[in-house]
């Protein structure tokens, strides 16, 4: 069936999709909760595991819906233009995700050049290292995730990291396979990681941390995003999962199902091993909801201003918040409550003078539609 015939591929769903931005918002609040509670000055009673342990659910909320997001931009491709155009979406991503990147590291850099943070003290050996660079070198060519043993002013790396690879992998498997293999690849991920997270806690030959940072241990939570949307037409168009998306009572327990996922750290061995891909589904849930169901409380919610705010500055507060955030941090700027006002302050700096003249760039190469082409991405 060639693309002038064939049904729309992308999510049935308007060009910005509702809900995204306060399900980011989710993300990165679940975030600061985690690394904020355990700073100076915070109330003790909150440093605990089930709250400490909220970042991983906030990276799994940041990886299905960016496996949800990337897809449908690569859908609406071959919508389009019958073809997934590489060239296209590699320069919008590097327009998005590279300058606030690089200026962070750029700044943190210079600062331990100057002497004002120290980036070879490492975590898991209690140890300062003789030199930073492998540090340095693991965050620009994204390979954090597999620096298991990191400093923490590029600690959170690691999840970006996840990310570029992920770029790396899926546009070129969509290509390659088509939409079908696509598909049977996501599938795949999402049944088989969990057993290679399995193997790799019963090996002894990992540590605890690599089970919830490296690529092959955590990219079911990105594929269950891909799956979610190749499959989403279908999926709301079958009446019983129509009615089960349209439950009131559908978020909140998707959110506690990935909230259990927190909790669960009381048991972590069960925790990394099935409780992310808990997590998984029910993020997946909350997503099908709060997309296609705007008007419903938990989507007027997340389509608050507030929250759609935080979305917007979701990305520069990922970078910015960690110097701020610092468990070990004995200065005023990383003690409680002002280390959060500071995270903000410094991600809205980026977002207005970084992200957002970038992001402007992007949109104007979006709006030069070249004309469709023959398909190239098989269905």
């Amino acid at each position: 069936m060639d693309a002038e015939h064939r049904p729309p591929q992308a999510p049935a769903l308007p060009q910005h999709i509702p809900s995204l931005d306060g399900l980011r918002a989710v993300s990165i609040g679940l975030v600061l909760v985690a690394h904020g509670v355990s700073t100076r000055g915070a109330p003790s009673f909150l440093d605990i595991p089930a709250l400490t342990s909220l970042g991983n659910v906030g990276v799994r909320f940041f990886f299905v819906i960016s496996g949800f997001l990337i897809t449908t931009l690569l859908l609406r491709d071959v919508d389009r233009y019958g073809r997934v155009r590489l060239s296209t979406f590699y320069t919008r991503r590097v327009l998005r995700i590279f300058p606030a990147f690089f200026v962070y590291v750029a700044t943190i850099w210079c600062l331990y050049l100057a002497g004002v943070v120290d980036l070879r003290y490492h975590h898991l050996s209690e140890s300062t290292a003789a030199s930073a660079i492998p540090d340095l070198l693991h965050a620009i060519t994204f390979t954090a995730n597999y620096q298991l043993d990191y400093n923490w002013y590029f600690n959170h790396l690691w999840s970006l990291s996840v990310e570029e690879q992920f770029y790396l992998l899926w546009p070129f498997t969509l290509v390659w396979l088509g939409l079908r293999g696509g598909l049977r690849v996501a599938l795949g991920a999402i049944a088989a990681v969990p057993f290679v997270r399995l193997l790799m806690h019963l090996s002894g030959g990992f540590p605890e941390i690599a089970l919830s940072r490296e690529f092959q241990a955590v990219c079911d939570s990105i594929a269950m995003g891909c799956l979610t949307a190749l499959l989403h037409n279908r999926l709301v168009a079958h009446p019983r999962i129509a009615a089960l998306t349209r439950w009131p009572a559908l978020p909140l327990g998707g959110l506690c199902i990935a909230l259990g996922y927190g909790a669960a750290f009381a048991w972590r061995s069960a925790a990394y091993v099935a409780g992310q891909t808990l997590a998984n589904i029910g993020i997946a849930l909350l997503l099908l909801h709060v997309t296609g169901h705007p008007r419903g409380l938990a989507g007027r919610l997340l389509n608050s201003r507030p929250f759609v705010a935080v979305g917007v500055l979701s990305y520069s507060l990922y970078l910015w918040q960690e110097p701020f955030l610092y468990f070990r941090g004995t200065g005023w700027a990383t003690a409680f409550p002002q280390n959060l006002a500071l995270a903000f302050a410094a991600a809205t700096v980026s977002y207005f003078l970084v992200e957002r003249p970038f992001l402007a760039l992007k949109d104007r190469l979006s709006a030069r539609r070249p004309p469709a082409l023959g398909a190239e991405a098989k269905a």
